[in-house]
């Protein structure tokens, strides 16, 4: 007789795991002036991205990308920075620098960008000592600048605080401050991707 076939044994079916959804992780980008603050920024930026989860943007720490058409200009750079980010921060020190900093908190206003700002409090002292000098009662801001100092390098900061007062403008004196705000806007992810998910939902 010949050799029966072996018949094949039927393999034990393997449940297939459910794919485990990716964690949402949001990117918040941190817009300040450096000079003068660095040690400052190193802190807010552990406490965004060590403590609290998020993908943090900030000149500082190099995590600006820099696209090939960019490498020439970084204001440009800069810009599509807020264009990508989820949530945008501001911080606006006694220093204007170079004037990026400005150009990015108005990229946000008009992106119409989830945004919050900080200032600290000698800007608010400012706004209120030179808005005459600087402003007409109209409103309309007159050709008014300071010499450069060691502790102001330009009123344009005044500037900065007056572009943003009508969105969340905190003041703060020391760092303490500072990681108490941070803490309560954006210690709870999960809290604001769900409001951002809910913004992006059409109204009806």
């Amino acid at each position: 007789m010949g050799k029966k076939a072996a018949i094949p044994l039927k393999k034990k079916a393997v449940a297939k795991k459910a794919a485990v959804p990716k964690k949402k992780q949001l990117t918040i980008m941190v817009s300040s002036t450096v000079y003068d603050s660095e040690s400052d920024l190193d802190q807010i930026a552990a406490i965004l991205g060590q403590q609290f989860g998020y993908k943090v943007i900030m000149s500082k720490e190099g995590s600006v990308y820099v696209s090939m058409k960019h490498v020439s200009d970084t204001k440009a750079a800069c810009l599509q920075a807020v264009k990508d980010c989820d949530l945008f921060f501001g911080i606006i020190f006694p220093r204007y620098g170079s004037g990026i900093t400005h150009a990015e908190f108005l990229e946000a206003k008009r992106l119409n960008k989830p945004m919050w700002f900080i200032a600290h409090e000698k800007i608010e002292f400012l706004r209120k000592l030179l808005q005459p000098k600087m402003y007409t009662k109209a409103g309309k801001r007159k050709k008014f600048e300071i010499p450069k100092t060691t502790v102001l390098d330009s009123v344009k900061v005044v500037d900065m605080y007056n572009d943003v007062r009508k969105y969340w403008v905190q003041s703060f004196k020391n760092m303490e401050e500072v990681k108490k705000f941070i803490k309560t806007q954006f210690g709870d992810m999960k809290k604001r991707i769900q409001e951002l998910e809910e913004l992006k939902k059409p109204t009806k």
